[in-house]
């Protein structure tokens, strides 16, 4: 049977998609929204974590920090101010929660070209902003329920945090509310930096 405007419905009756190109490009901009909250949920979830749970060393708390029988410590710095929690699980819950569309795409040819280096770029967004809130929401459980034996309970991030050893930051004096803190300047990089890729990631095709 033909329709009105010469195209055959015969996809619609045996089930087959008939998705147009728009709804495509709604589907992809929802999967990319929620895909960028999930990766923020995860990392609000991983600060909870690292600050409340993990034994950090940053607090001082190294004693058990060991492997194959107290000879090897994990403890040791593996690049800028990562530890080996760093890297395994969180960067990885973070590529691969932010990169899920992209893996979808791979995996099942769903997008084409254009729209895949799109999903590339969200997932460079998504894992650049997860690691900026996981570092942040840490520093905010330390200055709204503080461990009782954190040295520095009460204080957001401060010049002397392993945050601002490689880049350095700038402070933000007498805040009613918040107190002194400074402003990491990998804060304000990775801030401008994933709001590039975002921006490439949802603008709209010609």
């Amino acid at each position: 049977m033909e329709m009105p405007n010469g195209q055959s419905n015969k996809g619609k009756e045996g089930g087959g998609n008939t998705d147009t190109p728009t709804d495509l490009l709604r589907r992809t901009r929802i999967s990319f929204l929620v895909t960028s909250g999930l990766v923020i949920v995860f990392a609000v979830s991983y600060g909870y974590l690292e600050y409340y749970y993990i034994n950090d060393p940053v607090l001082g708390k190294t004693a058990n920090l060991t492997i194959k029988g107290g000879t090897q410590h994990v403890t040791t710095l593996i690049i800028g101010g990562l530890y080996s929690y760093h890297i395994y699980p969180m960067m990885i819950i973070f590529i691969l929660v932010g990169f899920g569309p992209f893996f979808d795409s791979i995996s099942f040819n769903i997008l084409g070209r254009h729209e895949r280096s799109k999903a590339a770029s969200l997932g460079i967004a998504n894992v650049i902003s997860a690691m900026l809130v996981e570092d942040f929401t840490w520093f905010f459980y330390r200055w709204w329920l503080p461990l009782d034996n954190d040295p520095k309970r009460g204080m957001l991030m401060q010049a002397s945090d392993w945050t601002t050893k490689s880049m350095g930051s700038t402070p933000i004096i007498h805040t009613n509310l918040l107190g002194n803190f400074v402003i990491p300047y990998w804060y304000i990089i990775a801030i401008a930096t994933a709001a590039i890729f975002y921006y490439y990631a949802f603008k709209r095709s010609k």
